[in-house]
């Protein structure tokens, strides 16, 4: 990797650090204070919706911001293109969306689902606005002003949720959470890029930039929609008190395993790109990705399935008690979750899109099986359905990197498993202090930190010293220049 290339990729991931920790921090403490004033049905209701708006964004934004990241010099025409094309797909479905409503309420039986789908839906319009500012943003590695954007809308949305919800507006502070930030963000950020679109659009940029994001268009498309059906099924089989809890636990779960590889792979996926034709230099990439976030996120699972129960009654109190066991069975599957992208994201900087959307039939398909064999088991059965399909699209991703990318599979897993191997060990000897000792629940991630730790340390583990030369490195150019 050249130096300018390194620099901006270690740069543009210290901002998205920022901006992921930084939005983390303050979703955290806005749920935190939304569960204590909201009930867990009122959750689930906007759970049940989840899927209709995913999956409207997918289709909204049709592949094509991945395509305009992978094409090395998209024009303003390509931009200025594809921005008319995601306002006119919004407009339509967000009519659909509005004319299936009752349709949805009925299918619940929640009649307050028709209006709370019908004013959400607006998100689809919002976000329109904005899709194209920030593919620009991350394609230039901007993610300074796109970290500033992203923590002023969520901030100012948040105070607003936190407010409608103390005077009693109930699951509508949901949904000012959520619209009132999409809204914000498409106002901040044509603010600070300062971009336009121009007068024009060519048919031509939209069939070649079809041509790559299509296919992803595809495969993301089934990801998602089956990736979010266990909302409805939870809440169509089970109750809107169930789905509120596994929609709660699912947040906590996204913090832990999603944070630290979402960074990564914001950052990597243009810098993958722009390597594609270098085998080498991408494989060593990904062999440090893969290091780093296993070395993260590993123990980081291990610990929160230990002291799952406390924290969560710490958090949000007694009435959440329930969603603990929902929350450890995620936490099993993010073992393998947090993998999932680098992989994949590498396959498509290759040029691979028609070949992920072939595997994610596949892929989503095996996830269906587990979902309607897992709910004959129950709540529980369910969840376990989806850590199955988890390791199932791990595995499907790391050999098709390892086909595709010379990350071969048998380096990928000399890469994971001491890592993995160290977390069991840690986990294994607190849950054994554990017993033997009533401590607080922090004094328990205290003693597994300090276990790990010193085992790494101990067996001299190739991504300590890689962490480190990273961040002597960093502050090393930092300092030059400075001076």
């Amino acid at each position: 990797m050249s130096d300018s290339l390194g620099h901006k990729a270690m740069k543009g991931t210290v901002w998205a650090t920022v901006d992921r920790i930084g939005n983390m921090c303050l979703q955290f403490g806005v749920n935190l204070v939304l569960a204590r004033l909201l009930l867990p049905r009122e959750f689930g209701a906007i759970g049940m919706l989840e899927i209709f708006i995913v999956v409207s964004q997918v289709l909204i934004d049709g592949g094509f911001a991945a395509a305009l990241i992978q094409k090395k010099n998209p024009t303003q025409t390509d931009y200025s293109t594809i921005f008319y094309w995601n306002i006119f797909i919004a407009v339509i479905l967000y009519g659909a969306i509005f004319l299936c409503a009752p349709f949805v309420a009925e299918f619940f039986n929640l009649p307050l689902l028709r209006n709370l789908l019908r004013v959400i839906g607006l998100i689809l319009i919002t976000n329109a606005f904005s899709l194209i500012q920030t593919n620009r943003l991350r394609k230039k590695l901007e993610l300074n002003k796109l970290a500033c954007a992203n923590l002023c809308a969520y901030t100012i949305s948040g105070i607003l949720a936190v407010a409608t919800a103390y005077f009693g507006f109930g699951v509508w502070s949901l949904v000012v959470l959520q619209l009132g930030y999409s809204t914000l963000l498409a106002v901040i950020l044509w603010v600070i890029t300062g971009w336009m679109p121009s007068a024009v659009f060519s048919r031509q940029s939209l069939r070649e930039l079809f041509g790559f994001g299509g296919y992803l268009l595809a495969a993301t498309l089934l990801q998602e929609i089956c990736k979010n059906l266990q909302g409805v099924i939870i809440g169509k089989r089970f109750s809107a008190t169930a789905m509120g809890l596994y929609s709660q636990a699912s947040k906590l779960d996204r913090i832990a395993s999603y944070t630290l590889p979402n960074i990564l792979v914001q950052v990597m996926y243009p810098v993958y790109a722009s390597v594609q034709d270098d085998d080498e230099r991408l494989v060593n990439m990904l062999g440090l990705n893969t290091r780093f976030i296993s070395s993260v996120i590993f123990p980081l699972m291990a610990v929160l399935i230990l002291v799952a129960h406390p924290l969560i009654v710490c958090l949000w109190g007694d009435a959440w008690s329930a969603c603990a066991p929902y929350f450890q069975i995620l936490c099993v599957g993010g073992l393998f979750i947090c993998l999932q992208n680098t992989n994949f994201f590498a396959v498509a900087a290759k040029g691979k899109s028609r070949l992920l959307f072939y595997w994610s039939i596949y892929k989503w398909s095996f996830l269906l099986l587990c979902l309607f064999v897992g709910m004959n088991f129950g709540i529980y059965g369910l969840l376990w359905g989806m850590t199955l399909s988890n390791f199932n699209i791990f595995m499907v991703n790391a050999l098709l990197a390892s086909r595709h990318t010379g990350y071969k599979f048998s380096m990928q897993l000399g890469d994971i498993m001491p890592l993995l191997s160290l977390a069991a060990v840690a986990f294994s000897l607190t849950y054994m202090l554990g017993n033997l000792l009533t401590c607080h629940f922090i004094v328990t991630v205290i003693v597994f930190a300090t276990i790990y730790i010193a085992l790494a340390c101990s067996f001299n583990l190739k991504v300590v010293g890689e962490i480190k030369m990273v961040i002597m490195r960093f502050l090393k150019k930092q300092k030059i220049s400075v001076s």
